[in-house]
């Protein structure tokens, strides 16, 4: 496998190259500044991998939920790639690849990132499989989506935050948090992808951008202008 992961999914962006054996991995949790660091970054993983762009298998990446604007960075920067030299792009649901290292999990696996204003994108996977698909909820809503006599795994960046706040709603569901295990879904991405690349599924289309479960924030401010009511 030849191949780059970008997961700018959450507040830390995260490269991921695999050259066969090799495995590069570099985060940076630099807020706002991402964009500056893009393809320096992807150049010296590269680097450090020894390869170049042309020689890429594929490309990966999470096309949601997740940071509007950090979903769009990655997105621009492997289609760049796929312009230059037609690296196929797989994108892969955030929440799902956050989930995948937890299939033997006997319970429930609730991949989560914090979605800001007191809710969640989250969604429940039991046995390996997606038992409530993603959503942008409140804690509430996904306390309802548990059972208290079953072990609960919160799994992604913010499952700490999360179990804190699950756990204070609903002080009788039993929650495990993995956080210093898994932080980022480079690793993931990586795993699916090859898949897909080897199975020959379709790569993602010219015409195909990041998924969105929420309105952004200039959206709904727009909406509300038109609709003051």
């Amino acid at each position: 496998m030849k191949a780059l992961a970008i997961d700018s999914s959450s507040n830390c962006i995260t490269f991921t190259v695999r050259n066969e054996d090799k495995t590069v991995r570099l985060a940076l949790d630099i807020g706002m500044h991402q964009s500056e660091q893009l393809l320096p970054s992807i150049e010296h993983v590269l680097t450090l991998a020894s390869l170049s762009a042309s020689d890429l298998e594929f490309t990966a990446l999470c096309e949601g939920p997740g940071s509007f604007t950090g979903l769009r960075l990655s997105y621009a920067a492997l289609k760049a790639l796929q312009l230059a030299n037609e690296t196929p792009i797989y994108a892969v649901p955030t929440l799902e690849a956050l989930a995948y290292p937890f299939a033997q999990w006997k319970g429930a696996v609730v991949p989560v990132i914090d979605a800001k204003k007191n809710r969640f994108y989250a969604a429940v996977y039991r046995n390996g499989k997606e038992n409530t698909p993603a959503a942008d909820a409140t804690i509430e809503t996904i306390a309802s989506w548990l059972d208290k006599e079953e072990e609960i795994l919160a799994a992604g960046p913010d499952a700490e935050y999360f179990a804190e706040c699950l756990i204070a709603a609903c002080p009788e569901l039993k929650v495990t948090t993995l956080r210093s295990f898994y932080i980022d879904a480079g690793q993931q991405l990586l795993e699916i992808a090859n898949k897909m690349y080897l199975e020959k599924k379709a790569p993602m289309q010219d015409y195909d951008g990041p998924v969105y479960i929420r309105p952004s924030e200039a959206e709904e401010k727009r909406a509300a202008e038109r609709d003051p009511e």
